[in-house]
């Protein structure tokens, strides 16, 4: 076996994350910082960009903390899908928009908004695999940019590749590629076809906008520049979005704990990441019985990543412990920790709540006006407890409709994510809603994880598939 040592960076909503890995000791390492850059303005939703550069250098440095940075083989690095920004003359030009960017819903002809407007009018466009766009994705939040920005000599690039530049130094934007998962991520990729549906970026009056040739993950990028002297010369590969370096770690760690056959068998395992978001995955290589419910991801090879995604899953438990914190500041006129409100909450959680509680409070990919609610309040159970608990079945009962949509019976349930991991009650809900065995990661962070797999298969393998044996 050829030993390899290998890094993944992550590029999180709220963190940023690296993983070194050793694939002759099976070790890992982690270190992680908060990602201090997001602004939020209305419905503008941002990380600043000169805040991103500046704590990404901050980052890199303390990684000599935690890893021996001499001893790094391969580099690749995953991140925020849907978050896009635009260059021009090789400067970005716009602030790193994010997937919880929701502009687009602002009004834009007669009374529609920017995402009415496209669904409307520009159906018949789509892939087979879209029955309609939401706001986070670039095809829908160009629209009302187009509107201040001219995207003559413009090109748009995904979030990693801003990280992926500041590693590579002089490399000019128009030479870094993108890989399917990222370029699907925007809204206007062809799924059948694996290219950029050009006919639909025309006909929204996208054509003078620039945009990155697809390649797979795992392609070979360039150096790490010298002017990061503790990686200079560090080969770096192309990565993937975020879901799927979460998948791919998740089901690699437990390849490593089960030695399974084939890691990728769709018929066994679904995969659940419960974060600001909440989601759930399973690997597929089929495309009937396509759903509204649920979008289909390029993953590795021919396989395809079968998503059902909600929208405020910890954000929901984050709306509640705001509330708790509220009402006892109110009540006590004392200010309390962050940690001593969530120490309550995880107490609160009963076995069973008769509320229900419909916890799409941002709304749902499917239907991004519709909002969360509160049901079957009676005279006895409008308690806190039954607040608490009925918020978190209704994070559960949420991925649970969608599992359902997917029409496939899993066999076991991988846990990932720091909702999961911070918050055990999630794991009994799981247990009795979905009836399936449940294993909770270990993994410190997954997608970093996932990261360094990829970066580990492009260094041994080249363009091989990320499903290589690695006994």
């Amino acid at each position: 076996m050829i030993i390899m040592n290998t890094l993944g960076i992550d590029f999180g909503t709220t963190s940023y994350s690296a993983c070194f890995f050793s694939n002759e000791t099976r070790n890992f390492l982690f270190k992680n910082r908060k990602n201090d850059s997001l602004i939020i303005d209305g419905l503008n939703n941002e990380f600043k960009i000169t805040k991103v550069r500046s704590e990404f250098k901050s980052f890199i440095n303390d990684l000599g903390e935690v890893f021996n940075l001499n001893e790094v083989e391969a580099i690749t690095i995953t991140g925020n899908m849907h978050s896009f920004f635009l260059v021009k003359n090789d400067t970005p030009i716009t602030n790193i928009i994010t997937w919880q960017d929701q502009r687009s819903l602002e009004k834009y002809k007669d009374n529609e908004s920017y995402i009415e407007y496209i669904n409307k009018n520009y159906r018949e466009l789509f892939s087979k695999f879209q029955h309609y766009l939401t706001s986070g994705y670039a095809v829908t939040t160009l629209l009302p940019l187009s509107q201040i920005i001219d995207f003559k000599g413009c090109s748009l690039h995904f979030a990693p590749e801003f990280l992926l530049k500041e590693l590579l130094g002089d490399k000019p934007y128009s030479e870094i590629p993108t890989d399917h998962s990222l370029a699907h991520s925007s809204g206007f990729y062809d799924l059948e076809t694996k290219d950029w549906n050009y006919r639909l970026i025309e006909e929204l009056g996208y054509k003078d906008l620039l945009l990155p040739r697809i390649e797979d993950a795992g392609s070979f990028i360039g150096y790490v520049g010298n002017h990061i002297p503790q990686l200079s010369g560090v080969p770096i590969y192309l990565g993937m979005g975020d879901n799927q370096a979460s998948v791919l770690g998740s089901i690699f760690e437990k390849k490593i704990n089960d030695e399974f056959a084939n890691i990728f068998d769709e018929s066994k395992i679904l995969v659940m990441n419960i974060g600001t978001s909440g989601q759930i995955s399973s690997v597929t290589c089929k495309t009937n019985n396509v759903s509204e419910f649920l979008e289909y991801r390029p993953f590795v090879d021919d396989y395809l990543l079968l998503v059902g995604a909600s929208l405020s899953a910890g954000k929901t438990i984050e709306i509640i412990k705001n509330f708790t914190k509220e009402i006892l500041r109110k009540i006590t006129k004392k200010s309390y920790d962050d940690n001593k409100i969530y120490e309550i909450i995880k107490n609160s959680v009963l076995p069973y709540s008769t509320l229900k509680f419909r916890t799409t409070l941002n709304g749902t990919r499917y239907d991004p006006y519709l909002r969360g609610f509160i049901d079957n309040i009676g005279l006895t159970n409008f308690t806190y407890e039954n607040l608490i608990t009925a918020a978190a079945y209704g994070i559960i009962e949420e991925l649970y409709f969608y599992y359902q949509k997917m029409d496939f019976d899993c066999e076991t349930i991988i846990g990932i994510g720091t909702g999961l991991q911070k918050n055990p009650f999630f794991q009994n809900i799981i247990k009795k809603v979905f009836k399936r065995d449940f294993f909770l990661s270990k993994l410190k962070e997954t997608t970093s994880f996932g990261a360094a797999i990829c970066a580990l298969n492009a260094r041994l393998y080249g363009k091989e598939v990320l499903d290589h044996d690695f006994k």
